[in-house]
This record gives structure tokens, C-alpha cells and sequence, in this order.
């Protein structure tokens, strides 16, 4: 009766303790991702990709409104398992060039980087109001313009922009305002900006916002910009990046009478080298047996087939990612092949 009870009172509760210590241990892991602001292209892919890889028992825990540029270095460095980034990114990780060009390791970071697809994400609008006076880049003298968050890459392309534009630099020539992009947004709705320069998908709700209440207009990069050798070829010379036009009333409010001709640009959902080659492989197939979804969520993600997926991907895709693509039959280009699988 003594060693019984003993076993009830002691032994047992601590085996039960074991199990459930062990049920913890054994629970599905949960993969941390980082995107950009809700309403955007890059949050809305990423949180497609998500729910496609849920359903194939792969649960990714998303952290909105990221900095890109910080993102993509974390996971470089192991410490983030999905993100949201550009193309050109990984170029100047390895080079440690434009906003990485004080990261003595970007280099080898770099080397960690993985992608699983790219796709056209969208433009730059440069927005002003309409009774603001401001018709063209040259107008930009002395104004206060949001370029976007600290340390973002967004910001770093705005201001190569503007100097291609007019020849204005940050500081010197015109206020450059950096905030969160929520900050900006209100910022501009506030009127304490005269410009806001949004990286955003064609027909956004956030560029549409401004139109309900007041008239706006969209600056055109000028025909200098346009032309070779202007500073431009920077970002044209990459795969990520292309001009774009918006129509006259794209937007309600919009009154721009002729198009307006932007910077496009990709994004691309990355991974990295250490990440699970079953994990990435699950994730992806999943969502891609699921494309006529992901193409219903958002007009542009119906631009994302099998035959776009590559189109900007300038570096190796993650091992599990190239193991479904090899299977499914897509065209893989040299420059995607994971050093794993050579």
C-alpha cells in the first residue's frame, strides 16, 4: 500500500509531467517571417504564402510593417526564416554597396540568402496635392518629402530618384522626412508633408485614400530621368526594376490629364540556407497547387505564373524550393540553382 500510494503521489505525476514536457518539445515548430505594411504588396503576398503553407502543416508567424532592408540581413544571419524583399538587395549585400555599404559582413550574409519566387510588385508614386502647385520634380526645391523609413531601402531608391529628377539632394536642396510608413501616411493626410514618395502596387487603397476627400496628382519622373547614363541605369540595369506608366484616373481624385511614367519594381519571398529543406518544399508546392487562389487575393498577383516566377531572382533558390520546381516541370535558370544542388 505504501509503494502504491508513493506511486500515485510521486512517480506517476512526474511521468505525466515527462509526457507533456515531451508533447511540447515535439509540437510543430513555428517559422518567423517579416513583411512590409499592411496594404501593401509585399504584406499581402507574404500572408498569402502563408496560408497556402498552412495547409500543408507549415505555420509561419508574420511580423508586419518591417523594414526590408533590416529583414533580409536578419535572415542572412539565421535569425529569421521568411521575408519579403527586393532583388537588388541581395546585389548590394554582396557587393556591400548602397544600404548595406557599412556592413563589413554583408558579404557573407549574402551567402546565406535564399529565394523561393519573384514577382512585380508594383511602383513608386511620387504624390502631391493638387493645389500644392507642384507640377514636376524641379518643383521639389525646398519642400519637405517623405522618403521612407530608416534605414530602407525605399529611402535609398527616393533619393537616387530625386537627384536623377532634378538634381536635388536630401539636406541640401529639399527636407527629407524619414518615418514608418504609417507615419508617413499620416503625415500626408495631415498635410505636414508637400510630398509622399510610396513604393506600392497600381490601384492601392492607401494611394486611393487620398483621392476620396481631396484632388491629387501623381509627378512623372522627367524625359532626363529617362535617358542613359542619367544615374538611373543604377536600378534599370537589374532585373528587379523596370518603367512603368499610371493612366489618367487610375485613382478617384486623380488629376493628372496624360500618363505618368514611374520607377516598377519586384519583390521576391525569400528564405534562407538554414531553414528546413522539407519545410520550404511543403510551403512552396502548397502554394503553387493553390495558384488560382493566390491570383484571386490581389489583381496583381495574377501577373505571377510559372513562366514569371524567375523573372527578377538574381541569386539561388532554397534547396526545398528547387527540389519542387525541379519536379513540377518550371524552367529554373542557372543563376537560380542552389550551390546544394550542383
Amino acid at each position: 500500500m505504501y509503494f502504491g500510494n508513493l506511486f500515485c503521489r510521486g512517480v506517476l505525476p512526474m511521468l505525466l509531467v515527462g509526457a507533456l514536457f515531451a508533447n511540447t518539445s515535439n509540437a510543430q515548430k513555428i517559422y518567423k517571417a517579416d513583411t512590409g505594411a499592411p496594404g501593401g504588396s509585399a504584406h499581402s503576398m507574404m500572408v498569402t504564402y502563408a496560408k497556402m503553407a498552412k495547409r500543408a502543416g507549415i505555420n509561419i508567424q508574420i511580423n508586419a510593417s518591417k523594414t526590408l532592408t533590416v529583414s533580409t540581413y536578419q535572415a542572412g544571419k539565421g535569425k529569421l526564416d521568411f521575408y519579403s524583399g527586393v532583388p537588388f538587395f541581395y546585389k548590394a549585400m554582396k557587393k556591400k554597396i548602397a544600404m548595406y555599404k557599412k556592413k563589413n559582413d554583408a558579404p557573407e550574409v549574402a551567402k546565406k540568402i535564399r529565394y523561393i519566387f519573384s514577382y512585380p510588385a508594383g511602383l513608386t508614386h511620387f504624390l502631391v496635392y493638387e493645389n500644392s502647385g507642384i507640377r514636376s520634380f524641379k518643383d521639389f526645391k525646398g519642400k519637405k518629402i517623405f522618403l521612407g523609413p530608416p534605414a530602407g531601402g525605399a529611402t535609398y531608391e527616393a533619393k537616387v530618384q530625386i537627384k536623377v529628377g532634378s538634381g536635388y539632394e536630401a539636406g541640401k536642396d529639399y527636407q527629407g522626412v524619414i518615418l514608418n510608413w504609417g507615419e508617413g501616411i499620416q503625415a500626408m493626410k495631415d498635410k505636414k508633408i508637400d510630398v509622399l514618395v510610396r513604393p506600392i502596387q497600381l490601384g492601392s487603397a492607401l494611394i486611393e485614400q487620398f483621392g476620396l476627400t481631396n484632388k491629387f496628382r501623381l509627378i512623372s519622373l522627367p524625359e532626363r530621368a529617362l535617358k542613359s547614363n542619367s544615374g538611373l541605369e543604377e536600378f534599370l540595369n537589374e532585373p528587379d526594376y523596370m518603367l512603368t506608366t499610371v493612366q489618367p484616373n487610375s485613382y478617384k481624385g486623380q488629376m493628372n490629364t496624360k500618363p505618368v511614367t514611374q520607377l516598377g519594381y519586384y519583390l521576391f519571398v525569400g528564405t534562407q540556407s538554414m531553414v528546413p529543406e522539407e519545410v520550404v518544399y511543403k510551403a512552396t508546392k502548397s502554394f503553387w497547387e493553390n495558384l488560382k487562389e493566390v491570383q484571386a487575393t490581389a489583381k496583381y498577383m495574377e501577373e505571377l505564373t510559372k513562366k514569371t516566377a524567375f523573372d527578377a531572382v538574381n541569386g539561388p533558390l532554397h534547396i526545398g524550393a528547387y527540389k519542387y520546381y525541379k519536379e513540377a516541370g518550371f524552367d529554373i535558370p542557372k543563376i537560380a540553382i542552389p550551390p546544394e544542388a550542383k
